[in-house]
């Protein structure tokens, strides 16, 4: 996710950024986003970023609140907070999407009916609100704000639960169980704590569908970031909050199938989707 303002747009009667200019450009970013982090200054940032966001979608929010008069919407804040914006149709039309993509992959490994499925990170109900109505559907969250918001809001159970385990659900309880960019801010000893934990509440032959930062891009990460990552090891940034969108972890193949291989078996190919690399994965029988 990107937490802050885009560079400036280059004129129209300017030379396109060629590639090499583009890596430099975000080797450049990376370089003041880790000094601004040392400093302890990205907080103040995020908020700054809020602002103007907010102003920046006043417009589109009030048409498509009024064009969905007694829809629930989640607060601006929150939604910045999560998402890295505040746009309401944003937010509704990304759900749909990621939704119809999870559904679809978790009716091919098990097929339509009647499942018990979860999202472990379920934030404002982006997506868990579109999901099919015959699915027998939790949500867990870490943030106070979110369960509380989802449960007066949106169908579905909803559980507060700890930076570290447990989920509050018995030993195989979820037919599947998705989670989209909550890896992407834990620690190592968090990644290690959370994998045990869903293989604990997903039922043997179930599914978990997982999205990590698998392919960050050239100069995307400092030198001695990139020299880990090559190496197959975890590369976390942290300087705040565990869990927060600005704690980010970047998780080589070999590190996934190391923090996964015990308890699930990779189906198919790590894939791009939902804006970050999918695996698909089942849980071995006990």
């Amino acid at each position: 996710m990107n937490a802050f303002p885009a560079l400036p747009k280059r004129s129209p009667m300017t030379e396109p950024i060629r590639p090499a200019q583009a890596v430099r450009s975000r080797a450049r970013r990376q370089r003041r986003l880790a000094v601004m982090r040392r400093l302890g200054l990205l907080p103040l940032l995020e908020r700054m970023s809020f602002l103007r966001e907010r102003r920046r979608r006043a417009g589109e929010n009030a048409a498509f609140a009024a064009k969905h008069d007694g829809l629930a919407l989640p607060p601006l804040w929150w939604m910045h907070d999560m998402y890295a914006h505040t746009s309401w149709p944003l937010y509704w039309r990304s759900g749909q999407d990621h939704a119809q993509s999870l559904t679809e992959r978790i009716e091919t490994v098990l097929g339509k009916g009647e499942h018990a499925v979860a999202e472990w990170g379920c934030g404002m109900g982006r997506i868990l609100r579109h999901l099919p109505p015959e699915w027998d559907v939790t949500g867990f969250d870490y943030n106070r704000a979110a369960v509380a918001w989802c449960a007066g809001n949106l169908p579905g159970r909803f559980s507060l639960n700890g930076d570290m385990p447990p989920l509050d659900a018995e030993d195989g309880a979820f037919d599947a169980l998705y989670t989209v960019s909550v890896f992407t801010h834990l620690s190592a000893a968090q990644h290690e704590a959370w994998a045990k934990e869903l293989a604990r509440v997903i039922r043997p032959g179930g599914v978990l569908l997982a999205t990590v930062h698998g392919r960050p891009e050239e100069g995307q990460l400092l030198p001695s970031e990139r020299e880990r990552f090559e190496a197959g090891r975890l590369v976390t940034r942290g300087g705040v909050k565990r869990g927060s969108r600005i704690y980010t972890a970047y998780h080589p193949r070999a590190f996934i199938e190391r923090l996964f291989g015990d308890a699930f078996a990779l189906r198919g190919e790590p894939e791009p989707a939902l804006g970050q690399t999918l695996y698909t994965l089942t849980r071995r029988e006990s």
